[in-house]
């Protein structure tokens, strides 16, 4: 059943073309994920689609009722007291980002829409909110078309991925990781061609080069020849000449007129240099005994455990569970840490850029690396050419966040702490992050809900979850989950179930009969997690 479709969109800013784009339709069942660069245009189609924005040609028609989960902004009605329950969200009229985020979700679902539509349903949400998302998603039985950095979040909700390129949009069948294997493929036929057209080019262009040198070696009549002999000569090899030129100008033609390839675009590959790094020689860089974290009088955690030199420590747990506190902390060497330690401190809302300054000069007055290596990383986190020379003043807020993640990177430290340095990356820029992290020879602490930056960067893991905040080897966190816990396993699959029928019964009673045992479970669920 369709439940969306559109004309020929069109939309324009200026002079830069936002969409232009064919027919686009959505039907029951489908859960998209929409993915393209920053500034790309996603949340420009999303408006559109939505009735937000306007096209500037083109149709929108909505066939069943859709609701719409925009980027943070105030909730412009109250949830019912059943959703603000199951959805964990105070009643209290000032919220923190993550339960802003959860309260627009209950909105969005509490309108019993066939369609819902999703600009990065997944900020600001703690793993916790992230999963309870994916199966409410998951079990939905109408359409989604979602925008999301997160890339397991897309694996496990999406059944196909649109992608917003240069104002198109290219439908690819299956999750992310099904269209970034469609895209390699796109990528290595791209690669074959340009190769097929430059040999080509070659072949003809060189070709045509040895017919010209064939033609001025074609030597004028001698001088002893007499005047008939020099005029039969001089007409012979005339006409060689110009049927030789005339092969050799045939061949530039068609090395002109051979169907144009451009070259694939390829990344420079991204190497610290060591000499300029200031080493640490102790086998230890942090050692945590016993150490308490705090904020304002309260205690939240106590953390112990050695952070080894060269690890890359993924610290992790619920939003205010005192993650970032803890870098603070770490940052005021607060605890036992190496003596030459130089530490570059990363925070979700201390970006200190000058505003005279181009991100350029930002970056690059306290670090010891070459701007060649400045510019590398910086590409890596989408400045491109010119763009490295926009002031300090002009930036966006996802710029200024990018620049000061490059000043982190490229000062002379050895041990970096990053406070959720995914925050307004795209998928592309998160990629070039994690990159960077893994090619970094010192040591990383990083707070995150990100799962894959967790998967593919982690060496060792803090949990603010356990009841016991350790740091461990990763090997070490897969052998204990890999434990068999009967009884959780049957809760999560209780919980599943309970999601799947709280998202199609009608009745009011039976619903907050579902949402009470849903929530009896939950608190079941969290306490044999911290046993």
């Amino acid at each position: 059943m369709i439940l969306l479709q559109t004309t020929k969109l069109e939309k324009q800013f200026g002079a830069r073309v936002i969409l232009d784009n064919e027919p686009l339709f959505i039907y029951k069942d489908q859960r998209i994920g929409l993915v393209g660069k920053n500034g790309a245009g996603k949340t420009t189609l999303l408006h559109v689609l939505a009735g937000y924005g306007v096209a500037d040609f083109g149709q929108v028609t909505r066939y069943e009722k859709m609701a719409y989960i925009p980027q943070l902004h105030e909730l412009s009605a109250p949830l019912s007291a059943r959703e603000a329950k199951q959805w964990q969200v105070p009643a209290h009229v000032h919220k923190s980002g993550g339960e802003q985020t959860r309260a627009k979700i209950a909105q969005a679902l509490e309108a019993n829409a066939a369609l819902i539509l999703a600009d990065e349903p997944t900020s600001h949400l703690d793993m916790e909110g992230m999963k309870q998302l994916e199966q409410v998603f998951t079990s939905f039985s109408g359409g989604i078309l979602l925008t999301s950095h997160d890339k397991t979040f897309l694996n496990n909700v999406c059944t196909s991925i649109w992608e917003i390129e240069d104002g198109k949009v290219k439908a690819y069948e299956g999750n992310y990781d099904a269209y970034l294997v469609q895209k390699q493929k796109e990528m290595d036929k791209a690669h074959k061609a340009y190769q097929s057209y430059q040999l080509e080019k070659d072949r003809l262009l060189q070709a045509a080069i040895q017919a010209q040198r064939r033609s001025d070696q074609i030597k004028k009549a001698p001088s002893r020849m007499g005047n008939s002999e020099a005029r039969l000569h001089k007409r012979s090899s005339g006409v060689q000449k110009a049927k030789i030129n005339r092969a050799a100008e045939a061949m530039v033609t068609r090395a002109n007129q051979l169907e144009k390839k451009e070259k694939p675009k390829e990344e420079t590959k991204i190497q610290f240099d060591l000499s300029r790094f200031p080493v640490v020689h102790s086998k230890q860089m942090i050692q945590f005994e016993a150490f308490q974290v705090w904020i304002e009088g309260r205690l939240l955690k106590e953390v112990n455990g050695v952070v080894p030199a060269g690890s890359r420590v993924a610290i992790i747990g619920k939003n205010g569970s005192g993650k970032s506190t803890l870098l603070q902390q770490i940052e005021s060497r607060q605890m036992t840490i190496a003596k030459p330690a130089k530490i570059g401190y990363f925070s979700q809302h201390q970006h200190d850029i000058l505003d005279e300054e181009t991100i350029l000069e930002n970056v690059g007055k306290n670090s010891p690396y070459s701007e060649t290596f400045i510019r590398t990383v910086l590409s890596r986190l989408a400045f491109q050419r010119e763009d490295v020379f926009k002031k300090g003043i002009d930036l966006s807020g996802g710029e200024r966040v990018r620049t000061a993640l490059a000043k982190v990177f490229l000062s002379n430290v050895n041990l970096w702490l990053l406070d959720e340095p995914t925050n307004y990356l795209d998928l592309t820029t998160k990629d070039s992050l994690k990159e960077v992290m893994n090619k970094f020879p010192g040591t990383i602490l990083f707070v995150t809900h990100d799962r894959t930056l967790i998967s593919d960067v982690a060496t060792h893991q803090l949990s603010f979850d356990d009841e016991r905040a350790q740091i461990k080897a990763v090997n070490q966190v897969e052998e204990e989950l890999k434990k068999p816990d009967e009884s959780l396993l049957t809760i999560e699959f209780k919980l599943s179930e309970l999601l799947s029928r709280l998202s199609t019964v009608t009745d009011e009673t039976e619903r907050n009969k579902l949402d009470q045992q849903f929530q009896e479970l939950l608190k079941t669920k969290r306490t044999l997690k911290n046993q």
